[in-house]
């Protein structure tokens, strides 16, 4: 089969999994909806450096801001919604399949880059991550595609170096701390090989110091004022803090939950990948290895432990898994297998064209239904305050077109007081049903529901002027 063919029936999967219903609203999960209220923010705002974050009400230090731009750059060309929001995401996702093809077939075949990428599409999380405004899949794609310049680098001609340069410098600006594995690795392997002579090769140092350069500007230009607090949050904090402490073999645990019908393949393609580089002299195989244990031994050290702080591992994983494959599979079955995802994926977007559902994500499902009429209760007022109790902010604000701002209580004795004093604005409230039956009965007396959905409701304290929602 040709590779093209081949090429097609994976881009053709990673459509149909990765873009299928991404216009549907819901489906965010906290950090997605945080920064793309950041994001929202920066077009608002017109302001691309230290900007803003109204969730912590304080200029955004959390990561470096390459996610957030691209996204505030979609908002700008395709307006403000959930898909242009997880665009990026989708569209680094997309692409990173087609890489792992073409990695596949630079490191041995055809079938090995194939069943890479279609293992790295069925992998358990990998798509539902993908469908985020998140930087998991974005920073994952430039290490990859580091990598994959570091290997044409010795394969074929050194300038390749600055490329490794180059994406690396994208993974930083990316994710920080993570994007800096490209360089780690690199090194690592040619230390692993002896290759002593290729560490002071001019272009492999210039490579480097185009990956870091524009960090270090970065940080000159921010006067060293966000430096500390992105410091501790990047770094110290998941090394130090002792109240977030997790098992060290947490990481173990979610490659046995996460990846475990690919394991078995991964861990034989990791055999094969050392039997490539020791008997047949190809070390550029050693990379996946190296690659693939990075993540997990790096951040095992750490305090704060979360399963998509590994997530890079996985197109390293999926070339080891398309390795085994390629042994395991004889021609004609591989053909087979590949003919059969054709039809099934052929099959599966005529049923989606022919039979439109309406699905959203069931994640903050109560406020993406109260949203816009809540919308049109705020567009009555003038002056008021809006409180959430107990509730994410970051959803609240990113489904709202009319909030900007908003005050997080997380107790009651100051939640009663704060609905006590509506002398001067009229104060709207966002809270489970469960919490508003704590209130003292005589506040509770004075304050009405205005919206409720599920167990969510919205409600106002009495003061507040009538107010009239249409819902359609």
């Amino acid at each position: 089969m040709k590779d093209k063919h081949l090429l097609l029936i994976l881009l053709w999967a990673g459509a149909i999994l990765i873009f299928a219903y991404s216009w549907m609203p819901g489906g965010m999960d906290v950090d997605s909806c945080h920064y793309a209220v950041v994001s929202k923010g920066i077009l608002e705002s017109g302001k691309w450096l230290g900007f803003f974050d109204p969730i912590i009400r304080e200029t955004f230090f959390y990561h470096f801001p390459l996610v957030l731009w691209v996204t505030a750059l979609f908002f700008k060309l395709l307006g403000v919604s959930v898909f242009s929001a997880t665009l990026f995401s989708m569209l680094c996702g997309f692409i990173l399949t087609a890489v792992i093809f073409y990695f596949g077939r630079l490191l041995k075949n055809q079938w090995v880059g194939f069943f890479g990428g279609l293992s790295f599409l069925l992998t358990n999380h990998i798509v539902r991550i993908t469908r985020k405004c998140r930087m998991d899949i974005p920073v994952s794609l430039f290490i990859t595609l580091a990598m994959f310049s570091f290997i044409l680098a010795q394969k074929r001609r050194r300038l390749y170096y600055l490329w490794f340069g180059l994406f690396s410098c994208l993974a930083i600006f990316t994710k920080d701390i993570s994007g800096t594995a490209p360089l780690v690795i690199a090194v690592l392997y040619l230390l692993f090989c002896k290759k002593w002579r290729e560490l002071i090769n001019p272009l492999f140092l210039s490579g480097i110091l185009l990956a870091l350069l524009p960090a270090a500007v970065w940080i000159w230009l921010d006067h060293m004022a966000l430096f500390k607090l992105w410091l501790n949050c990047n770094f110290l904090h998941l090394w130090q803090t002792v109240s977030i402490k997790i098992r060290w073999y947490y990481y173990i645990e979610v490659l046995f939950t996460k990846y475990v019908y690919f394991l078995p393949l991964a861990l034989y393609g990791g055999y094969l990948a050392i039997k490539h580089a020791r008997k047949d002299k190809q070390p550029e195989f050693l990379i996946l290895i190296i690659w693939a244990v990075f993540f997990p031994f790096v951040f095992s050290f750490g305090r704060q432990k979360l399963h998509y702080f590994i997530l890079p591992i996985y197109p390293a994983a999926s070339l080891l898994v398309g390795l085994a494959c390629d042994k395991l599979f004889r021609e004609r079955l591989k053909e087979r297998i590949a003919e059969s995802f054709k039809y099934l994926f052929a099959f599966a977007a005529i049923v989606m064209l022919s039979f439109p559902l309406p699905v959203g994500g069931r994640r903050f499902s109560e406020i993406v239904r109260l949203a816009p009429a809540m919308d049109e209760l705020l567009k009555q007022v003038v002056e008021y305050e809006f409180i959430v109790y107990r509730q994410d902010q970051a959803s609240i604000l990113w489904y709202s077109r009319q909030l900007r701002r908003i005050s997080l209580i997380e107790d009651i004795p100051a939640l009663e007081k704060e609905l006590s004093q509506g002398q001067t604005k009229p104060r709207f409230c966002y809270i489970a049903e469960e919490d508003y039956a704590l209130i003292n009965p005589e506040i509770r007396n004075t304050c009405r529901v205005l919206l409720k959905y599920k167990n969510r409701l919205v409600i106002i304290n009495q003061k507040g002027p009538a107010l009239i929602v249409n819902i359609v």
